[in-house]
């Protein structure tokens, strides 16, 4: 037998459907909590009122928002998709409308971007795709036993190992290991009094967190997929999650997401809780629930790990640096690859004919993600540009120039500017396939 057909009949091997219901269970209330919290900070009005642009996705610019009452119905309809999900009732649709709907808002603006919601997003997708819904769940069981096939809990851990794997791609550069950043400068942002100071603080410290971090991240496929191993190395994992919700203030519910995604990796018999809760597999209930994948769900499948291996390897082939620009970044799991400190940020307009010449008062324009969106991409600059653009012409300067003064230090070096402060950014060209020559290079 080949490798192949031993791989294709261990993911048709049953396993306990609890572990899935727990994860579905989890993965709702979190969607829940986060959409609540779109909706209680009014993300519509800071993104689609008081913003006065929105930064596009290459070839995305034609994706507009939609009138804001629209906007609001759709925040609640997420809500509302989050709970079925929760429940388990209309879940595979539920799950379907809300990957959509979740994509779409994700879409409209670059500096919405964030690993974490881009994993929300696919993990809604895969779960439409499983019998999660049977367990723990008010919808009434339909299924023979209580196991499904091994492929559906296994693709839900595959999705987040893809998080860990291609994290640890970052940490592969000469700012992780000689210049050790962005710890260092995680260390010097922390509060002394911070429960991870001690650790964060000291050299020794440091240096731990270096190897720990890369080790973990690409030795997890290892670590959580072979059985002798993971009952110990789900420890360091919770701890590291765990470290993460304690440090970053911007990855919200993410740490906690992928400490549930844990379970993921084991059987229900191998955790304690759910061996002791949940009824186990037996002979009488051991029957398969969809003992062959589908045709369609199989090819859909292929094709959606396939881009998960492959799209994040894109940037890597583009003639502008990668973490740098962020070009080509973006859906690839780059996760936290640098600290950057701001030492000046304004836009200066100037009318040409006049010799007048101002500083834009960005912060009426954009709103503060966008403001640090501008620190990382400088497509965000560029577009910020248009809009100062339309701008002039309508209050009568048509060839008004605008000079970005964007200046920072990456991972501890010295302060630089991102973006050329002479060139006029209202004439840049962009494409994705060219090097940028109004972007500064790095000084290494």
């Amino acid at each position: 037998m080949t490798i192949f057909h031993k791989f294709n009949k261990w993911l048709s091997e049953p396993v306990n459907g609890y572990v899935i219901g727990m994860f579905r269970l989890m993965y709702g209330l979190f969607m829940m909590y986060e959409v609540g919290k779109y909706i209680s900070n009014e993300m519509v009005k800071h993104f689609f009122i008081e913003a006065q642009v929105n930064f596009p996705y290459d070839g995305l610019a034609w994706l507009q928002p939609l009138p804001v009452p629209a906007l609001n119905v759709v925040l609640n309809i997420l809500f509302v998709c989050a709970l079925l999900i929760a429940l388990g009732v209309m879940m595979k649709w539920a799950a379907r409308l809300f990957a959509v709907l979740y994509l779409y808002l994700f879409l409209l603006d670059t500096s919405l971007y964030n690993n974490h919601i881009y994993l929300f997003i696919l993990l809604a997708i895969l779960l439409s795709f499983t019998h999660a819904d049977q367990f723990l769940s008010l919808r009434k069981r339909n299924l023979p036993g209580i196991t499904v096939p091994r492929w559906q809990q296994f693709m839900l851990g595959a999705q987040v190992m893809c998080v860990y794997f291609f994290a640890s791609f970052v940490k592969m550069r000469a700012d992780w290991w000689e210049l050790q950043q962005p710890l260092r400068s995680i260390a010097d942002a922390m509060s002394p009094g911070s429960l991870l100071a001690p650790l964060y603080k000291s050299e020794l410290g440091i240096h731990v967190m270096v190897y720990l971090g890369f080790s973990l991240d690409f030795f997890a496929p290892l670590l959580l997929w072979y059985k002798p191993l993971r009952r110990w190395a789900v420890i360091p994992f919770a701890l590291f999650h765990f470290s993460n919700s304690q440090i970053f203030g911007d990855i919200g519910i993410f740490p906690f997401i992928m400490m549930a995604a844990l379970i993921l990796y084991f059987e229900a018999e191998e955790i304690p809780g759910l061996r002791n809760w949940f009824p186990a597999i037996t002979k009488k209930n051991a029957e398969l629930a969809q003992p062959i994948i589908g045709k369609f769900t199989r090819a859909f499948l292929i094709l959606y790990f396939a881009f998960q291996l492959l799209f994040p390897l894109r940037g890597l082939f583009l003639p502008n640096d990668l973490d740098y620009t962020t070009i080509g970044n973006r859906f690839s799991w780059r996760v936290k690859a640098d600290s950057r400190v701001v030492s000046e940020f304004k836009f200066i307009l100037k009318d040409p004919v006049s010799g007048r010449e101002g500083e834009i008062k960005h912060t009426t324009k954009i709103n503060n993600v966008q403001m640090q969106a501008m620190l990382y991409d400088p497509r965000a600059i560029m577009a910020f540009a248009q809009l100062i653009h339309r701008q002039s012409i309508k209050n009568k300067i048509p060839n008004a120039e605008m000079y970005a003064k964007v200046k920072f230090s990456l991972n501890g070096r010295e302060p630089q500017y991102f973006v050329n402060p002479d060139v006029d950014m209202m004439k840049v060209q962009y494409s994705p396939y060219e090097r940028l020559d109004w972007v500064v290079p790095l000084a290494r």
